[in-house]
């Protein structure tokens, strides 16, 4: 009973220290649970973003074909055909039927209508006049198509049913959500001549004389990240599902849109945010980890000689084991319930749901923590006085950790579906800061033979006590080396995430707005149109061209001078014709053709019996070909090409503006021909990696805190290690000042040692886990911010332990 009352009264004289264990547990399983919940959410909505902002045709996948005389015949066919095809994928299938343009009497004038209907309707506009049909006899149409007629709700129209009245007059919430699939009609209220869609009774499209089209459009509502991979597939199922409807009819059954494109580079985006994510969780657990090992440790240190005398009352080894685990215990697990609690609320707030196995791994967590807890806090024994016996405790755990980030970094390069790839970045860091570790003594030792040949106290005195016992300020090499390490790594990953943002939309889109048109041929394209439209500060006219050099397919891009106004890329001129044509050409065909400057390379034009002779005058980027391309001056090109080429028909309009949507909404609304308009939220994936950014930085930012507390432990349990060579210092005649200034630069030196050595395995790990080491412009700014944190803390946590140590010497002199 006097031994269970010795250990409270020492628990209570170690409060303080107890209280710092109770801290790191609780930001140790709270900054877990947040980094499982909160990134995984924002995953979640990016995904969603990343879907609802793809152009239309790409967002969605539509089947067409002509509308059946028995129509509920045919759409239960297809209903059923959908049902086997979608399963459990979140799709919303939208039915459509629009007739041919139809000569309609308008106010007594004839005028080309497009008469239709429209599932989902009230849920996809909204009324701006009048109400929705209530009979057969009753119709709507698009606000545009009324203002171009020049009707209003009462008018009449007279179709080829009869005559129908305008009840109302509906807006589309969002001429660019999937469900419309980049109807012209719908955004302008023309097509060509013809001006609609005009919304009619079902009963009104049968029996035209040309055959209305019918199609359903299969829309991704409330998508999350575990959705993609029941929407890959969609596509073939859906191809396979529908072709056999087709056969004993007359009627071809097609399939259109990139919707699975769209999922590919969802899922990539996921899985990059996963890693980041991924290696945030394993350093906070690292960063906590090393921490809590060091609390124990300096309770150990402390509890020395206490442990001495409970053992001479009678306290055996296993009963002081388990009250230390009792301890460990109690301080841990409440640790982990309050930080359960605080995650919860962080949870609640931001919002994700808290989700049981995050709460699971935070318990696992907390129980790693009461073992590490208390076998760092067994009482301190005697440190060994050999070298290669104090450095043996390092070299197993760091060769250990070298296995591990090399099995996972093997395993995620061979096996990319592993999720094993979504730690080994950590593993590889982690890893390579213990490497590095090992090498602080020798360092340290050869410095002190450099500094040696000098004959000034310091730095001799501070290297030596470093290089002979190097394990008093390793778990401080450690912490500090994984905060910096983690700056870098948090750094790279959002200069990569900007770099890949840049170089997909440049891939993409080219400027901020691409707006490409079917029919050229028949009806050539002009930019003037968009040229007025708000916001516009440049547009340019573009041809691509399906052309080819030797045996390889490339893109080719055809414009003038206006291009470099919009994207930044000159089209390179000729100055005769009888020269070979100049090209510029994206680094990626450039390899692929294996040429270089200068060299000479043909190239075939569609409808041309011979190559065009070009020769490679610039190897860079070709906006809007996917990376790789070719980019020629379309007056160099029409001096050797006859005018009726079809290369030189332009059907593409590049914008540039400072609000690429805006734009969009005022180019659909001018469009009276088929047309896609992509822009940069349409091609990039940065709505989903910020997830994954943010959740590097946050670890960072952790871990950097995380680092100058196992900075400030390591200080602490240096200055009772060393307590008892204050005396012979001084009696050697080195005074107070000149310990606090060896103490500080003892510090100073292994926090410099360990930045340098996180930097080094920073930079290793971005490279061999992810083979990117990109640094954008406002990305550095977190890394910077979170530097100069670690800096400021190194420097206040080395002058306080210098400061202590000049008090210590002057109190017992």
């Amino acid at each position: 009973m006097r031994v269970a009352r010795a250990l409270l009264r020492r628990s209570a004289a170690q409060s303080g220290q107890l209280a710092a264990a109770l801290a790191i547990a609780t930001v140790g399983c709270a900054a877990l649970v947040v980094l499982l919940v909160v990134p995984a959410a924002g995953i979640d909505r990016g995904v969603a973003t990343l879907l609802a902002d793809a152009e239309p045709t790409a967002g969605a996948l539509r089947v067409e074909t002509a509308l059946a005389d028995d129509t509920a015949a045919q759409e239960a066919e297809f209903d059923e055909a959908f049902a086997s095809a979608l399963g459990a994928a979140p799709l919303d299938v939208v039915r459509a039927v629009r007739s041919a343009p139809l000569a309609v009497g308008v106010d007594g004038a004839e005028r080309q209508l497009v008469l239709g209907s429209q599932q989902d309707l009230a849920e996809l506009a909204t009324l701006t006049a009048g109400a929705w049909p209530a009979g057969d006899d009753e119709v709507t149409l698009a606000e545009p198509a009324a203002v171009a007629l020049g009707v209003t709700v009462g008018d009449t129209l007279e179709l080829p049913h009869g005559a129908r009245t305008i009840v109302g007059i509906w807006r589309a919430l969002d001429t660019g959500d999937a469900a419309w699939f980049s109807e012209t009609l719908v955004a302008s209220g023309r097509l060509g001549d013809a001006v609609g869609p005009v919304i009619v009774a079902e009963s009104d499209l049968a029996g035209l004389e040309s055959r209305p089209r019918v199609t359903w459009t299969l829309v991704p509502r409330e998508a999350d990240a575990n959705a993609l991979g029941q929407l890959a597939p969609v596509e073939g199922r859906v191809r396979a599902a529908t072709s056999g409807l087709a056969s004993g009819t007359s009627y071809a059954v097609s399939l259109s849109g990139e919707l699975s494109r769209t999922v590919a580079r969802a899922e990539a985006a996921v899985a990059s945010a996963r890693v980041l994510s991924g290696t945030a969780v394993v350093l906070a657990l690292a960063a906590s980890g090393i921490v809590l090992a060091l609390v124990g440790r300096s309770l150990g240190q402390v509890r020395a000689l206490e442990a001495a005398l409970l053992t001479a009352r009678g306290l055996s080894r296993s009963r002081a084991a388990v009250m230390a685990l009792v301890e460990a215990a109690v301080v841990v697990g409440v640790g982990t319930g309050l930080g359960v609690g605080v995650a919860a609320l962080f949870a609640a707030s931001a919002p994700a749901e808290l989700q049981p196995d995050a709460v699971l791994g935070a318990v696992a967590a907390g129980l790693v923590g009461v073992v590490l807890l208390a076998v760092a806090g067994r009482p301190a024994q005697a440190e060994q006085s050999g070298r290669s016996v104090a450095e043996t405790d390092s070299i197993v755990p760091a060769l250990g950790m070298v296995g591990l980030a090399a099995f996972a970094l093997v395993t995620a390069a061979t096996v990319p579906a592993s999720p094993v790839r979504f730690i080994a970045p950590a593993l590889a860091l982690v890893a390579g800061v213990l490497l590095l570790r090992l090498l602080l003594a020798p360092g340290m030792r050869l410095a002190e033979r450099l500094a040696a040949r000098s004959t000034a106290l310091l730095p001799v005195l501070p290297l030596r006590q470093l290089g002979r016992r190097p394990r008093a300020v390793a778990s401080a090499f450690v912490v500090v080396a994984l905060a910096a390490g983690a700056i870098v790594v948090a750094g790279l990953a959002a200069g990569t995430a900007a770099r890949e943002h840049e170089a997909g939309v440049t891939s993409a889109v080219g400027g901020q707005l691409r707006i490409a048109f079917t029919g050229t041929d028949r009806d050539p394209v002009s930019a003037a149109p968009y040229a007025r439209l708000e916001g516009v500060t440049a547009v340019t006219e573009v041809a691509l061209v399906a052309a080819g050099s030797g045996s390889a397919s490339l893109e080719l891009v055809v414009a003038d001078a206006s291009f470099a106004t919009v994207t930044g890329a000159q089209p390179l001129a000729a100055d005769t014709a009888a020269e070979p044509l100049p090209v510029r050409v994206a680094p990626a065909l450039a390899s692929r053709l294996g040429v270089g400057l200068g060299d000479a390379v043909p190239l075939t034009i569609p409808g041309e019996r011979s190559p065009l002779p070009a020769v490679i005058a610039q190897i860079a980027p070709v906006p809007g070909t996917g990376g790789g391309g070719m980019l020629v001056s379309r007056a160099a090109l029409a001096d050797r090409l006859p005018p009726e080429q079809a290369a030189l028909v332009v059907d593409e309009v590049w914008v540039r503006t400072s609000t690429p949507e805006a734009t969009a909404a005022l180019a659909r609304a001018v469009t009276d021909r088929p047309a896609t308009m992509l822009t940069p939220a349409g091609a990039d994936s940065l709505a989903v990696a910020e997830a994954g950014v943010t959740a590097t930085a946050v670890a960072a930012g952790l871990v950097v805190l995380m680092g100058i507390g196992g900075l400030a432990a390591s200080a602490a349990a240096l200055r009772r290690l060393r307590r008892g060579e204050v005396l012979p210092l001084r009696a050697l005649g080195v005074g107070a000042a000149s310990q606090a200034r060896g103490r500080f630069v003892e510090l100073a030196l292994t926090s410099l040692a360990g930045i340098v050595a996180g930097a080094v395995a920073g930079v290793l790990a971005s490279l061999l886990a992810t083979g990117a080491a990109d640094v954008g412009g406002e990305a550095s700014v977190v890394p910077l911010v979170l530097t100069a944190a670690l800096l400021l803390g190194v420097l206040v946590v080395a002058v306080i332990a210098a400061l202590a140590v000049s008090r210590d010497a002057g109190v017992r002199s």
